[in-house]
């Protein structure tokens, strides 16, 4: 070996090791840099926390889909575990997007390399080397909005995904990739994706579809699957291709994949019972807001699908009526689960305020609050089958004096409680709200869960007990399904999570005494004692006991129709979302026969009716229709009515009387026991209204018996009955006169009277008054009793009396004050 060849030798032995070092140096370079970008790139699963993909699902009671609510990107992802994905898809995707991804660390470099090749081959971009845990960095920085990436972004998510890997393990990333994946039209994820193109869920597609819809991800406007299936299936025969190459498929299942059509189902997003999901949206009810989960409702979607069309072709057929909007509620009674909502009759219509909520709308509620008045009075001793007096009459409030009236304008005279209420008599629910008090009557309302009603007892006054105060539907109906449970009252539930949260109806409070629920039942459900208030039955016959009590508020402007069975219980307003009126709409001929389809419609799946109440709680007497007491020996009538057990009836009717025919008696007759004649006398509470009647020249008694004021028929009056009452209208109870600026010499104050009973001519015959104020006689006046007299600063009372000290009158004084 030559000198010269040595030489070469060892000056190749140090390039090669110079090399080697280089080589050395470089890599170690290399890693160390490569570590470093690792290290500032951070690790992406923090993100993973992020729920811009998944959209909340609200379902009914059933799992069917009300509404699809997207996330704040607009996206409608259902994330599942990959067991709920299904097999097919999965291998699909991995096969289309990264087919090592099992193999690689989160960057593959043999696929780096390939990309290259082909990229340098073709001088253009053909094809990318991102593995699916690039892919799903790239998902989770870019929250799913495309944006253009350079080299450095490239490297960054090459260097979180390595460090992703290190976090997670292959399935994790796989299935939190899945789960972002876009499908185009806002579908994220495989679920939203299958059962929006192909109504299944993702484990239950065909190797066909699931192909078809696994390259959607790569390019979701370019292929879409409406637009361009054309483009779709190209990709698709491919990916059943490489399937088949991998070893996935066998030639028989691609042949048999390629074979099978198509079929995409119409891209729809359901918007059942709108109002209540955006209700439960409002007050933060959607399972606490969490993206991603599902809203279980109580609703049954196919009973909302019947109860919106109802609605909608009964205002159609009453639509020259001035009435455009409805909304309705469903209770299940047992549970207080909503089935049903219909918050307007079609939420998109702009004419109506369709929108506007009007299950949650304040609204005045007309007679629906009177059977609680009622309630009241049953438990404080008060009989339904007992005689009321349905005539004028005024009330002394701070205010002022209230006169109501029926809602006809007429009144019925004697009336047992039972028919008052049945048939929304004004008069009597007043004069028991009265005797109650307005706060009783207000505090059992808050019991039964009208929270609306939030002003003192004395804002409202005795016409809360004729819906002055505004409630909303939601409210009537809870209070109504507390009679169909016997008194027990529960809020509504809407939603599985208000089932769990509320509890069960073990959970009850009692609101009402179960014996004073019944006997409100069994008057609300008797058909015939609708009549004579409602001047018939009212369009409410059903195959079934079912209590219902129709409402109308003031100006036609609200009409209502609430009732039950013991199953269900159904609430219906009528009326204009605005506040304008209808053309003169009742609470039964407008709400009504919207109340009788729906609720002939909610008890269709009820295959065992029970009774409406507990005949155990009531007993059964027998009495005079008339007085509600037992029959004296004139009474020719009777009749079966119940009772509570600790409020029989005591005494017996004393309003048939046997008569005998006298000259000399105002009416000429006169009480005798051996009297062959009947006549009905009553108390001078009916005095008035007997003497119009009287005026006409007809009785309104069946069998042609007089009525008689029992003052004017000798031998029957009860004590007390013949001494009248001296009643001031004016001043009213508790007035307060401002002075003017000239002081007390120019003003004075307007003082009236009238007998409370017999009319013109009994006040002529009773002869001139007193006005006594401050125990001083200031005035004296004949019928009609009225004076003036001069005001005079301070607290003062007055009162009116007979001049003549010989008449006997019962006196009520009256307090006012001049400042």
């Amino acid at each position: 070996m030559t000198t010269t060849t040595v030489t070469r030798l060892r000056r190749l032995r140090r390039g090669l090791l110079r090399l080697s070092l280089g080589t050395a140096v470089a890599v170690a370079a290399s890693c160390g840099a490569w570590s470093l970008v690792r290290a500032r790139a951070g690790d992406p699963a923090a993100a993973l926390a992020d729920r811009w993909h998944e959209g909340h699902r609200v379902l009914d009671r059933h799992g069917l889909l009300l509404r699809e609510l997207p996330s704040e990107a607009g996206l409608r992802g259902q994330p599942l575990e990959l067991e709920a994905i299904g097999p097919r898809l999965i291998q699909a995707t991995l096969s289309s997007e990264d087919a090592d991804f099992f193999a690689h660390g989160g960057v593959d470099g043999r696929a780096i390399a390939r990309a290259a090749a082909q990229n340098i081959r073709h001088a253009r971009m053909v094809s990318g080397a991102s593995t699916i845990t690039q892919q799903l960095v790239k998902l989770l920085d870019s929250r799913g909005v495309p944006r253009a990436r350079g080299v450095a972004d490239k490297l960054s998510e090459a260097a979180r995904a390595q460090n992703l890997e290190e976090t997670l393990g292959k399935r994790q990333i796989l299935r939190e990739y899945l789960n972002r994946l876009p499908y185009g039209h806002g579908l994220v994820g495989p679920e939203a994706a299958a059962r929006a193109y192909f109504g299944v869920a993702s484990k239950d597609l065909s190797w066909a579809q699931a192909a078809f819809i696994a390259v959607l991800p790569r390019a979701p406007s370019f292929l879409d699957p409406y637009n361009h299936p054309e483009r779709v299936t190209l990709r698709q025969r491919a990916l059943l291709a490489k399937l088949h190459a991998d070893g996935h498929l066998s030639a028989r299942e691609q042949q048999r994949a390629e074979a099978e059509p198509i079929e995409l189902r119409p891209l729809i997003h359901p918007f059942l019972a709108p109002h209540l999901v955006e209700t439960l949206r409002a007050e933060g009810r959607l399972s606490h807001g969490t993206a991603g989960t599902a809203t279980i409702t109580t609703i049954d979607v196919e009973l909302q699908r019947a109860v919106e069309g109802l609605t909608r072709t009964h205002l159609a057929s009453i639509a020259e009526r001035g009435a455009s909007d409805a909304a309705v509620i469903v209770v299940d009674n047992d549970s207080g689960e909503v089935l049903a909502y219909v918050g307007s009759a079609d939420f998109h219509d702009v004419r109506i305020d369709g929108q506007v909520d009007m299950a949650r709308a304040r609204r005045q509620p007309g007679s629906t609050l009177k059977p609680f008045v009622y309630a009241l009075a049953f438990a404080d001793g008060r009989s339904a089958a007992e005689m009321t007096a349905d005539v004028e009459t005024s009330f002394a409030e701070p205010g002022g004096v209230y006169t109501p009236e029926n809602f006809d304008h007429g009144f019925e005279g004697p009336i047992s409680l039972r028919e008052a209420l049945a048939g929304s008599l004004n008069i009597p629910a007043v004069r028991l709200a009265a005797e109650q008090g307005p706060q009783a009557l207000l505090d059992l309302l808050h019991a039964v869960g009208f929270a609306s009603l939030d002003q003192r007892a004395d804002h409202y006054g005795l016409a809360l007990a004729l819906g002055s105060g505004e409630v909303e539907l939601r409210e009537l109906a809870a209070a109504y399904a507390t009679l169909a449970r016997g008194g027990g009252y529960a809020p509504l539930r809407f939603t599985v999570d208000d089932v769990e949260e509320l509890g069960r109806p073990a959970d009850l409070v009692a609101a009402i005494d179960p014996a004073v629920a019944a006997l409100l039942s069994e008057t609300l459900a008797d058909p015939l004692a609708r009549v004579r208030g409602l001047h018939g039955r009212g369009p409410f016959t059903m195959p079934y006991p079912a209590a219902i009590k129709t409402g109308t508020s003031s100006g036609y402007r609200d009409t209502w129709t609430v009732g039950y069975t013991r199953e269900r219980t159904v609430a219906v307003w009528l009326g204009n979302a605005d506040g304008s009126p209808t053309d003169r709409l009742t609470g039964a001929g407008g709400a009504g026969p919207l109340f009788a389809d729906v609720m002939a419609r909610a008890m269709d799946e009820v295959p065992q009716r029970a009774p409406l109440w507990d005949a155990g709680l009531l007993v059964q007497v027998e009495v005079c229709p008339l007085s509600g007491l037992p029959a004296g020996p004139a009474c020719d009538e009777r009749a079966t009515r119940p009772f509570l057990a600790d409020h029989l009836p005591e005494g017996t009717c004393d309003l048939h009387v046997h008569v005998r025919r006298d000259s000399r008696a105002p009416a000429g007759l006169r009480c005798d026991p051996e009297g062959r004649e009947v006549a009905v006398v009553f108390p001078a509470a009916f005095d008035a209204w007997l003497a119009e009647r009287s005026a006409a020249g007809a009785t309104p008694d069946p069998y042609g018996r007089p009525w008689l004021p029992r003052s004017r028929v000798p031998g029957c009056a009860a004590v007390g009955d013949e001494v009248p009452l001296l009643r001031l209208l004016a001043p009213t109870p508790g007035s307060v006169f401002a002075l003017g600026l000239h002081g007390a010499e120019r003003q004075t104050i307007e003082l009236r009277a009238e007998l409370a009973a017999g009319g013109e001519a009994a006040a002529r015959a009773l002869g001139e008054l007193e006005f006594v104020v401050d125990g001083q006689v200031a005035a004296r006046s004949a019928w009609p009793y009225q004076a003036r007299i001069a005001a005079t600063p301070g607290d003062h009372e007055v009162l009116a009396r007979p001049a003549d000290p010989r008449l006997a009158a019962r006196l009520e004084p009256v307090r006012f004050s001049v400042r």
